[in-house]
C-alpha cells in the first residue's frame, strides 16, 4: 500500500535536502521518489551522506522533465504549500486529515504527493496540475518549513494512517472503469478551460483564479474515466457551438 504512494520533489536546489527526504521516506516505509528537473546533483556526496540507510530510495529515484511526467500514472495528486490565498485556504487540508484518504486510495491506485522548491515553492500555474492541497499547520510567525522537514511530517502521518488502516479490508471498487489517471484529467482540464474561455466565463483580468477554483473543486472528486470523458465531450460541444455561432451576445443582466 505504501509503495503506491509517490513522493515528488519539484526542482529541489539542495542535494542534502534530497538525501534527507530519502531518509525520511525510508524511515516511514515509502520508496517511490520522483524528482522533476533538479537544480542540484541528486547523487552528490552530501545527498548520499544525508540519506544514510535511505540509500536504496536515493538509488532508485527517477528524474523527469516536468510535473505531468511525474504524475502520469497517478489517479489522485496532492501538493504541499504554505501560501494560503483565498482559494488555497478553502481547498487545503492538513496531512493528518488527508492521510487516511491517501492510504485508502493507495490500496487501489497510485497517489502522488508533491513538494515545491525550497526557495519559492510552486507557481500558480503549476498548482493547477494537482487535485488537492496539503498544508502543515505551522506557526503563523514562521510557517515556511524546510523541504526535508515537511516531507518528514507528511511521511509520518501517512505511516500512522497506514498502521490504523492495515487491519481493514479494502472495499472492492464498484466503479466499472476505475478512476481516471492524471494524464486523462489534464486533457480534460485543458479542453474544459478552453471551452469556458470561448464562452467568456473566465475573467480576463484574473483567469487563473477561476481555473484554480475549478481545478480544485474537481480535484476533491474521484472522477472515473467515464465521467472525465463526459466532461471532455461537454467541452467539445461547447467549442463546436461557439465556432458555429460566432455572433456576440449581450451578457446576462442578472
Amino acid at each position: 500500500m505504501l509503495s503506491q504512494i509517490r513522493i515528488v520533489l519539484v526542482s529541489p536546489g539542495g542535494s542534502a535536502n534530497v538525501g534527507s527526504v530519502c531518509r525520511a521516506m525510508a524511515n516511514m516505509g515509502l520508496n517511490d521518489l520522483v524528482i522533476v528537473a533538479p537544480r542540484c546533483d541528486v547523487h552528490a556526496d552530501d545527498a548520499i551522506a544525508y540519506a544514510s540507510h535511505g540509500r536504496p530510495v536515493l538509488d532508485g529515484l527517477r528524474i523527469v522533465d516536468d510535473i505531468p511526467r511525474a504524475l502520469e500514472d497517478c489517479t489522485r495528486t496532492y501538493v504541499t504549500t504554505s501560501r494560503l490565498g483565498l482559494y488555497r485556504r478553502q481547498a487545503a487540508v492538513t496531512p493528518r486529515e488527508a492521510a487516511p484518504d491517501i492510504v485508502s486510495h493507495a490500496d487501489r491506485a497510485r497517489v502522488a504527493i508533491a513538494f515545491g522548491r525550497e526557495d519559492y515553492g510552486l507557481k500558480v500555474n503549476e498548482l493547477l496540475h494537482f487535485d488537492r492541497i496539503l498544508t502543515i499547520p505551522a506557526d503563523d510567525g514562521y510557517p515556511v518549513m524546510n523541504l526535508a522537514a515537511s516531507a518528514a511530517v507528511v511521511c509520518y502521518e501517512l505511516r500512522q494512517a497506514w498502521i490504523e488502516h492495515r487491519g481493514d479490508k479494502a472495499l472492492p471498487m464498484a466503479i466499472e472503469h476505475g478512476f481516471a489517471g492524471d494524464q486523462r484529467k489534464q486533457v480534460m482540464f485543458e479542453k474544459f478551460f478552453d471551452a469556458l474561455d470561448r464562452v467568456g466565463f473566465l475573467d480576463e483580468r484574473s483567469p487563473e483564479r477561476l481555473k484554480y477554483g475549478l481545478r480544485h473543486m474537481f480535484g476533491r472528486l474521484d472522477l472515473t474515466v467515464t465521467e472525465v470523458d463526459i466532461l471532455i465531450g461537454m467541452a467539445a460541444q461547447i467549442r463546436w457551438y461557439v465556432d458555429h455561432h460566432p455572433a456576440k451576445r449581450d451578457p446576462p443582466t442578472s
